[in-house]
């Protein structure tokens, strides 16, 4: 009988523990979706994207200074400027910014690690739903 109550005890507390942890970690991302996050924090985000991603006849290699080249049919004649990393709401976004002043900026949804997906600044909800694949348009992935 005291053992069962032992393991009961044992249960509550782990179970208290976690849940204050959990109670942590949720009180702590409203700041940091609000921009008050470290600068490690978007260094690491802008780390971790750099490389080559393609698909929809389109390639964009991200280099880890910030400059981008995007290129392929879709695009025309190949692109070259800086990419920056930006947070709307709970999207975390990565604006293409071409060297020339007539073009218009690029802006991907950071899906994944691997995955992007071209967005319309005004239009992020796409990025609430799942991605279909075989439907959307503007999907990127990581060229491993």
């Amino acid at each position: 009988m005291k053992r069962t109550i032992l393991i009961r005890v044992s249960f509550l507390v782990c179970l208290g523990t976690f849940g204050l942890t959990v109670n942590a970690a949720t009180a702590v991302a409203p700041s940091a979706a609000a921009g008050n996050a470290p600068s490690t924090s978007a260094k690491s985000e802008e780390t971790f994207l750099t490389g080559t991603f393609s698909g929809d006849d389109i390639e964009l290699k991200l280099d880890p200074k910030g400059r981008f080249v995007l290129s392929g049919g879709a695009v025309g004649k190949s692109l070259h400027g800086n990419w920056t990393m930006e947070k709307s709401g709970l999207h975390t976004l990565l604006r293409l910014s071409a060297d020339e002043k007539n073009e218009e900026d690029w802006l991907f949804g950071v899906r994944s690690r691997n995955t992007l997906q071209a967005v319309d600044e005004g239009k992020l909800k796409v990025l609430d739903r799942p991605l279909d694949i075989n439907e959307d348009a503007g999907v990127l992935t990581r060229v491993k």
